[in-house]
């Protein structure tokens, strides 16, 4: 190990014991109370690397027998060798109301920034209805389908859809699942897999996949695994059309 490195070395083990920096899901209940998570965190690393690392996430939600709000936000910026190699933001609203023990109704909204994508922005909307599929102590599991729009802007102008464009907008389906599990006493797993396909002739198509993994030291805090992995299908001249993200870290709750 070089000399230059030890000191940011023991710096993150110190960094370790920061708010975490996986995004971990909100488990809510039906009880009217409103829930946080805060998370922030860092990494650096000098010598034969040059690397840094920021995250930082913010989720709030509230659940009653009828209903549930969220909202959460997230923002990512890393550096390597001197040179951004991520630069996102994501900011989501989510609403739920139950229409009886197995169905809901659903309206979400989002906007998500990623300028090493050169995506400016992209605002999307959807609606429509879901299914509870199980429902247990321990386990819940849905399946959910809806009507969407959303709009994608460019840095700088690029071919999407056989044209340069600065903007590019859709109308689409919105097809997932969600699940929540409690593996053990101090252990919780989440996912949500969404599929997003276009409703025009270019049929393209988007997805997204979110998973993450809790598991609690005391009541507030609890160590924290999540996957992120997004797919667009036509994202532009020069652009990867997977991303994918790892993200390991602690979570803090701030209400519950």
């Amino acid at each position: 190990m070089s000399m230059n490195t030890r000191p940011i070395t023991f710096g993150l083990a110190a960094l370790l014991l920061l708010p975490g920096l996986a995004q971990a899901q909100i488990k809510t209940q039906p009880d009217g109370h409103w829930r946080q998570i805060l998370g922030a965190g860092a990494s650096f690393a000098s010598g034969n690397s040059n690397i840094n690392s920021f995250n930082l996430h913010y989720d709030l939600a509230r659940q009653t027998r009828h209903h549930t709000v969220a909202l959460r936000a997230q923002a990512l910026y890393n550096t390597s060798n001197h040179k951004t190699s991520a630069h996102n933001n994501t900011l989501e609203f989510n609403g739920k109301r139950n229409l009886d023990e197995r169905h809901y109704i659903f309206a979400n909204t989002s906007w998500y920034r990623d300028r090493i994508a050169n995506l400016s922005h992209r605002l999307a909307a959807a609606f429509g209805r879901g299914y509870q599929v199980t429902t247990t102590p321990n386990d819940d599991w849905s399946v959910f389908a809806g009507l969407g729009y959303s709009e994608d802007r460019y840095t700088v102008p690029t071919i999407v859809a056989d044209q340069l464009r600065t903007r590019y907008g859709r109308a689409e389906l919105t097809l997932g699942t969600e699940s929540h599990h409690q593996l053990t006493d101090t252990t919780t797993a989440h996912q949500r897999l969404v599929f997003y396909p276009a409703l025009n002739r270019n049929r393209d198509r988007r997805a997204e996949l979110q998973a993450d993994l809790s598991v609690s030291i005391t009541r507030q805090l609890a160590l924290t695994a999540a996957a992120e992995l997004r797919y667009n299908s036509d994202p532009g001249t020069n652009i990867y059309k997977m991303d994918r993200r790892f993200i390991t870290g602690v979570s803090w709750k701030l209400l519950d």
